[in-house]
């Protein structure tokens, strides 16, 4: 077997793993903004997460002509639930539903964008989104740059830094990602979890055709050689050998595995015992995999 490496900014990978004789020791982003679920239709799984399921409303549904969309918190990040009027951009044998990917959060955009060329990761140049607020004053909404190394057309992965007065956002003006991320954990605290005793995403599961590759740019982005991937201190990447790459679970921590059981059976869903947890029936998620585990 032909044994593949190569070094960037002086630090040796091989086969996915770090030398950690000379180790990275930032990661290249702060945090999971939120996590994008393409679905045919936004009203029902986004009144499954916020009115049955009792999690805090984030964004409320909104209804615009390129989608329909809202966020649903759960307190490390955000679900949003997204319908375009267009999915020409998701590939015919994928379809939809599907967790199209993640906004990773960033410390600042520039200077985590500048260490991803320092250890020859490739992204987009920065997009810029703006629209003018009520004095008619033009505002930066959010800024988008892709990950290249690390998405495809079936699984975008992506940095979003949100401007500070963005004229878009439901949430109060000059409010920075950091705060804005403390008030929604607090918000979920606050409703006991939601229906669920939810305590905030666990892991991301994903299928990837070549794992050792996948596994080695994850690493390199995060400056960490476990596996699964620590995407933060709370959120773990966990990646599969598949024949496309795709999210194909998530996993939330729950205060009481048992006590969420009993509950998702008050609210009437249906939810199968796994070797960690509960699955959640697809049939009531809109074909999403929803897994809950213990904290």
């Amino acid at each position: 077997m032909r044994v593949h490496q190569r070094r960037v900014n002086g630090v040796a990978y091989t086969h996915g793993l770090i030398n950690t004789s000379k180790p990275l020791t930032k990661s290249a982003f702060r945090g999971i903004d939120h996590i994008v679920l393409r679905v045919v239709h936004a009203k029902p799984l986004f009144r499954l997460l916020t009115e049955r399921l009792k999690l805090p409303v984030v964004w409320p549904i909104e209804e615009a002509a390129f989608a329909t969309f809202g966020w649903a918190g759960v307190g490390n990040t955000n679900l949003e639930i997204w319908a375009s009027s267009s999915n020409a951009d998701i590939p015919s044998d994928v379809g939809l539903p599907l967790i199209h990917g993640f906004a990773l959060e960033p410390e600042n955009l520039q200077q985590d964008l500048a260490l991803l060329k320092s250890r020859g990761v490739r992204y987009k140049s920065p997009r810029v989104y703006q629209t003018k607020n009520a004095e008619g004053e033009l505002r930066t909404n959010f800024t988008n740059s892709v990950v290249l190394d690390v998405s495809s057309d079936s699984c975008c992965i992506f940095f979003c830094e949100w401007g500070t007065e963005a004229p878009i956002t439901p949430w109060p003006k000059g409010l920075a990602t950091n705060q804005r991320r403390s008030d929604e954990r607090r918000a979920l605290r606050d409703c006991g979890g939601g229906a669920l005793g939810i305590v905030g995403l666990r892991e991301v599961r994903m299928a990837v055709p070549n794992l050792p590759s996948a596994l080695q740019r994850w690493q390199i982005l995060v400056a960490s050689d476990l596996n699964p991937v620590p995407l933060t201190p709370d959120i773990n990447l966990r990646l599969e050998e598949g024949v496309c790459q795709a999210i194909t679970e998530l996993t939330f921590a729950v205060q009481d595995l048992e006590a969420a059981g009993d509950a998702l059976q008050r609210t009437g869903l249906a939810a199968t015992s796994t070797a960690h947890g509960l699955l959640m029936s697809p049939e009531e998620t809109g074909g999403l995999r929803f897994q809950l585990v213990q904290a």
